[in-house]
C-alpha cells in the first residue's frame, strides 16, 4: 500500500492519462465473440485513427492483399478477428501516452511482446482445464500485461530511459529490479494504479498488476496472472536467451496444462515471432 501511495504521489493521481471517450464500448464489442464483421466494423470506425491504421496494415506488406483493401469491413475480414481485437485495444490504450519522451524505450518490441502474450495466453488458456474466465478477456490481459511500462515511459521518461540503459548494460539485471533500484517501484505497481484508475475488470488488473511475471510479487497469482507468466517466460526465451524454452512441470501441474500442450504453444511462437515484428512495426513505426 505504501509503494502505491508513494507512486500516485510521483505520478500525480489526477493527472494520469484517461482512456478516449467510448473505449469502453470498443472494449465490450471486441470482446464479444458472436460479434460480425460488419457491427464490429460499425463500431471501430467511430475512433477515425484506429480506423485508419487497421485500413493501411491491412494494405501493407505484412498483410499482402490480393487487391487494395478500400474499406473498414474488408481490412476486418482480411486481418481475422484476433488481429483486429488485439490491434484495436492495443491502439485505444496506447493513445493517451507519449512514449517518445523515453528515449530508450522501443515501441517495436514493447509492442511485439504485448501481441505475442495475447497468442500465448490465450492459446494456453485453450489447454487449462480449470479455466473459468472467458476467452477474449483472457486474450485481453496477455495484451495489456505490461501496460504499466507505458505510463512510467510516459510521465517518469528520465528514471525509466536510466533503468532501461542498465538493464543494458547488465544481462542479469531485469527491468523490474533496475525501476524499483531507481524509483522505489515498478512498471507492475504502476500497472496496478492504471488498472484501478481506469476501473478496468479485476482479470485485467490482476495481469497488469505482474502477479506471476516476478515470482516474489504478492498476492499470490490467479490462474489468468499464472498463465501470462508461463507466456511471458516463453516469449523471454525466443526474445532474450535464443535458447531451447525450459519446461517448467511444476507450473503446467498447477495449470492443469500438458507438457505437449505448452511445447505446441512455444513453436507457435516461434513462427509467429517475424510475422508479428513486421505487424508491430506497422502498426507502431
Amino acid at each position: 500500500m505504501q509503494t502505491n501511495n508513494d507512486l500516485a504521489k510521483r505520478l500525480n493521481f489526477k493527472q494520469i492519462p484517461v482512456l478516449p471517450p467510448g473505449v469502453s464500448i470498443l472494449f465490450k464489442t471486441l470482446t464479444d465473440d458472436s460479434i460480425g464483421f460488419i457491427e464490429l466494423a460499425g463500431i471501430i470506425e467511430k475512433f477515425p485513427s484506429i480506423a485508419a491504421r487497421l485500413i493501411a496494415v491491412a494494405n501493407s506488406s505484412w498483410s499482402s492483399p490480393v487487391t487494395p483493401i478500400t474499406s473498414l469491413e474488408m481490412a476486418c475480414s482480411r486481418l481475422g478477428f484476433n488481429v483486429v481485437r488485439s490491434t484495436s485495444i492495443a491502439l485505444a490504450v496506447a493513445a493517451p501516452f507519449d512514449s517518445n519522451r523515453c528515449p530508450g524505450f522501443n515501441a517495436k518490441y514493447f509492442w511485439t511482446t504485448s501481441l505475442l502474450a495475447a497468442d500465448a495466453t490465450s492459446w494456453l488458456s485453450v489447454s487449462c482445464k480449470s479455466i473459468q474466465t472467458e476467452l477474449p478477456t483472457v486474450r485481453t490481459a496477455g495484451l495489456l500485461h505490461n501496460l504499466g511500462l507505458l505510463l512510467l515511459a510516459d510521465q517518469l521518461a528520465e528514471e525509466v530511459n536510466l533503468a532501461i540503459k542498465l538493464t543494458e548494460e547488465s544481462e542479469d539485471l531485469n527491468l523490474s529490479d533496475a525501476l524499483l533500484y531507481i524509483l522505489g517501484f515498478d512498471h507492475y505497481d504502476a500497472g496496478l494504479l492504471l488498472g484501478q484508475a481506469w476501473s478496468f475488470p479485476e482479470p485485467l488488473v490482476e495481469a497488469m498488476a505482474g502477479q506471476a511475471v516476478e515470482e516474489n510479487r504478492e498476492p499470490p497469482a490467479g490462474e489468468i496472472a499464472s498463465i501470462i507468466g508461463l507466456a511471458v517466460s516463453m516469449i523471454q526465451s525466443l526474445q532474450y536467451s535464443r535458447r531451447p524454452w525450459s519446461i517448467p512441470q511444476d507450473q503446467l501441474e498447477r495449470l492443469q496444462i500438458q507438457p505437449a500442450d505448452a511445447t505446441k504453444v512455444f513453436e507457435q511462437l516461434s513462427e509467429q515471432l517475424t510475422h508479428i515484428q513486421e505487424m508491430a512495426d506497422t502498426l507502431f513505426r
